[in-house]
């Protein structure tokens, strides 16, 4: 049957509860930029350890946030199967990009795996994102990789962090879209014509992945000794596409019933060399064009999933519970902020001293966690 239509047009409704989705996730973000990590920013340069692990679970625990909204309030169904992701081993995670909100809605399934994956989960993103307020101010904080999609400016700044999460002591999990944009109707048309350029088999569900970073970074993690599997994870939509922020944020457009599917794959098995890992992603993703056709030839959205696809992971009642309590703190913090931002005079102060050292941070060194690097840096001298 094909995947399903794309949303375009939304109600009165849908566009009202984005909205109001929009300004939960905005104001907690600014807010908690504003009392929580500014405030916090001494502390990188005291012990820079306990900044790493404070900023790390603060900012897994807001993902719960946004997480839960997509879940409760927009109403989506998740089905994650597959292999179980190991918290305390650093990975890489290779996912397809259909949509641009493929890592928003993973949030969701690394919550159903394991709650903790929230904290050492780091994304590879587009630089742009970085520039807004709140939100990209706490992935910089987070250490996340924003890219410029061009291998040559962005190597070095793959090479520094990952050199950075390995000597932090801790064992971070990166995601990947080694396709490097998601599935757009620009994007798709693009790679039909490379495809018929370089006489490439036609893939109708995914894009023909870019090797050359893959095999970069996963070469690199060889060399740290910070990577022990590789974790080859598919995204379907049963019901319908949503392709980009805008669509969910300022229209209320959602998918209802979204899949992924975890495959592991242990480092060991992997080539060495770069023009044999490149080979094998492009296995992958010939693999993945597959299990795709058989999830979307149902014709139903009951009948859409994927092929022996394994364990399934579903939110318990003890994850409930937790889910619920972060989502409530963060909801009565974000209104204790905004009553104190508005009744005090001088919060304006503290507002512009924000924006003056994240915005500051960004022109000048590139963002946060570049004076993050560097601090880390100059301790193990």
């Amino acid at each position: 049957m094909g995947e399903p239509r794309r949303i375009r047009k939304t109600s009165v409704q849908q566009k009202i509860v984005g909205c109001f989705a929009t300004a939960i996730i905005s104001l907690s973000a600014i807010f908690g930029s504003f009392y929580i990590l500014l405030p916090l920013l001494p502390l990188m340069f005291i012990n820079h350890t306990i900044w790493r692990k404070i900023v790390d679970r603060l900012v897994g625990f807001w993902l719960i946030l946004p997480s839960s909204i997509v879940e409760y309030i927009y109403g989506v169904q998740f089905t994650v199967t597959g292999d179980k992701i190991e918290t305390d081993e650093p990975a890489l995670f290779i996912m397809n990009h259909r949509t641009r909100l493929d890592w928003l809605f993973f949030w969701n399934a690394l919550f159903r795996i394991d709650p903790w994956l929230l904290t050492t989960e780091k994304i590879s993103l587009k630089g742009i994102l970085k520039h807004l307020p709140g939100v990209g101010w706490a992935m910089g904080c987070s250490m996340y990789i924003f890219l410029d999609r061009s291998f040559d400016s962005d190597h070095d700044r793959i090479k520094a962090l990952l050199n950075y999460y390995k000597n932090s002591g801790f064992n971070y999990q990166l995601l990947l879209f080694p396709e490097g944009t998601d599935k757009c109707e620009f994007a798709t048309a693009r790679n039909d014509q490379y495809e018929m350029q370089k006489h490439l088999e036609h893939f109708n569900y995914v894009l023909h992945p870019k090797t050359t970073g893959f095999a970069y970074i996963v070469n690199e993690m060889r060399r740290l000794d910070y990577i022990k599997n590789i974790y080859d994870v598919t995204v379907g939509y049963a019901d319908s596409i949503v392709q980009s922020e805008m669509d969910l944020f300022c229209h209320g457009a959602c998918p209802r019933n979204v899949h992924f599917c975890i495959r592991k794959i242990p480092i060991a098995t992997l080539p060495q060399s770069e023009t044999s890992l490149s080979q094998w992603l492009k296995t992958v993703w010939k693999t993945k064009e597959k299990n795709l056709a058989f999830f979307y030839e149902g014709s139903t959205i009951e009948s859409h999933h994927f092929q022996n696809a394994g364990n399934v992971y579903e939110v318990t009642p003890g994850k409930k519970i937790v889910q619920a309590s972060i989502v409530i703190v963060w909801l009565f913090m974000t209104a204790v902020w905004f009553t104190v931002f508005w009744m005090y005079n001088l919060q304006f102060v503290l507002a512009f001293l924000a924006f003056l050292v994240f915005i500051g941070s960004q022109v000048f060194y590139g963002g946060i966690e570049w004076i993050a690097v560097r601090v880390a840096s100059g301790n193990r001298r």
